[in-house]
C-alpha cells in the first residue's frame, strides 16, 4: 500500500512514469521503519489471538516456539526502532506510524477495545491502516504541499477498496476459531457466503472507479484478481479462498514492480529469507504461494 501511494502520487505528477530506480536513503529508512511498527502490531495479534489461532490450525509461533513475554519485549523494542527510523527517515511520517501502532497494535488487539471481534470496528480499522499506509506513500514523494483532497481522495479509492476486500476475506478461515473465541468478526456475523458477495462486489467496483480514473495499475490488478473472488464466491472451497487472500496481493505487487522495480528487489530478499528461516528452525514451509488442493 506504501508503494501504492508512491506510484499513485507519481502518476498525478507524471504520466504513466515508469522504472523509477532512483535510489533514496530516505525512503529506504521509511519502508524499515513501517516494516518493523507493523511487525510489532503483528506480534500483538498473535499473542492475542493464541486461543483462537490454534483451534482454526494456522501458523503460531507464539507459546510454541517463542515465549511470550520474549515476543511482547521483541515487539515493544522493534516498534520504537520503526519510530526513530521514520524520524529519521521523513518526520512528518512519524504521527502516521504512531497511529499505526496505535489501531492494528492497541485498539485492534487489546483489552478492553479489542476492535477486532466486533463485525465492524474491525473492518474500518483495516480500511483505516489503508488509508494511512497509502497516504504515508504520497506524502514520501509528493509532500504534504502535493496533496489536494479531493483528488487525493478518488485516486486512493480504488487501492483502498481492493485493501478492504483483501481484509475482509482474511476473515474467512477464522470463523471456527473466532467463534469459539466469542469473536463477532464480520463474518462470524454475516456468513462466508455474504463476506464473499461484498468482497466480490468491492473488487468490481475498484476496477469500475480504477477504469474511471484511468489508472493502469489499480484496473488490471483487479481485473486480473476478480476470477479468484468469483470461485471464492461461487465455489467457496477453503483453497479458493485462500487464493483469493494470496494472489490477489500478489498481483497488487507484480504490476506496482513496472513503477518502482526497487521494490521487487526488497520482495524478493525477504520472502526466500523468510523461507530458508521458517524451513531451518521450525520446519515449516512459509511464506508460500501453494494452496493445497484438499
Amino acid at each position: 500500500m506504501v508503494v501504492l501511494g508512491m506510484s499513485t502520487a507519481k502518476m498525478n505528477l507524471v504520466e504513466y512514469p515508469l522504472w523509477v530506480v532512483n535510489f533514496d536513503l530516505s525512503t529506504v529508512l521509511v519502508f524499515i521503519g513501517i516494516t518493523l511498527i507493523s511487525s510489532g502490531t503483528f506480534i500483538i495479534n498473535q499473542i492475542t489471538d493464541k486461543g483462537s489461532d490454534a483451534k482454526n490450525q494456522k501458523l503460531f509461533l507464539i507459546g510454541e516456539y517463542i515465549e511470550i513475554k520474549n515476543a511482547q519485549k521483541f515487539s515493544n523494542v522493534i516498534s520504537v526502532l520503526g519510530i526513530l527510523l521514520l524520524v529519521l527517515g521523513n518526520l512528518i511520517l512519524v504521527p502516521f506510524g504512531i497511529s499505526i501502532y496505535i489501531l492494528w497494535g492497541i485498539t485492534y488487539n487489546k483489552s478492553p477495545f479489542e476492535w477486532k471481534k466486533h463485525p465492524y470496528l474491525g473492518i474500518l480499522t483495516n480500511v483505516a491502516i489503508g488509508i494511512i499506509l497509502f497516504l504515508m506513500g504520497w506524502l514520501q514523494v509528493a509532500g504534504i504541499e502535493g496533496i489536494e483532497i479531493l483528488n487525493f481522495v478518488i485516486l486512493m479509492t480504488p487501492y483502498v477498496l481492493c485493501f478492504t476486500a483483501v481484509s475482509l476475506m482474511t476473515n474467512i478461515p477464522d470463523i471456527k476459531g473466532d467463534t469459539s473465541e466469542s469473536a463477532n468478526t464480520f463474518s462470524v456475523v454475516f456468513g462466508r457466503r455474504t463476506t464473499s458477495i461484498i468482497a466480490t462486489l468491492i473488487v468490481i467496483l475498484a476496477f469500475y472507479l480504477s477504469y474511471e480514473n484511468s489508472d493502469p495499475i489499480a484496473s488490471t490488478a483487479s481485473l486480473s484478481s476478480f476470477p479468484f473472488f468469483m470461485f471464492a464466491l461461487f465455489r467457496n472451497l477453503d483453497k479458493d479462498i485462500l487464493r483469493a487472500i494470496r494472489y490477489p496481493i500478489f498481483l497488487l505487487n507484480f504490476f506496482v514492480f513496472a513503477v518502482y522495480p526497487w521494490l521487487f528487489v526488497s520482495v524478493f530478499i525477504i520472502y526466500y529469507i523468510s523461507k530458508y528461516y521458517y524451513w531451518h528452525r521450525f520446519d515449516l514451509h512459509y511464506p508460500t504461494f501453494l494452496v493445497e488442493n484438499d
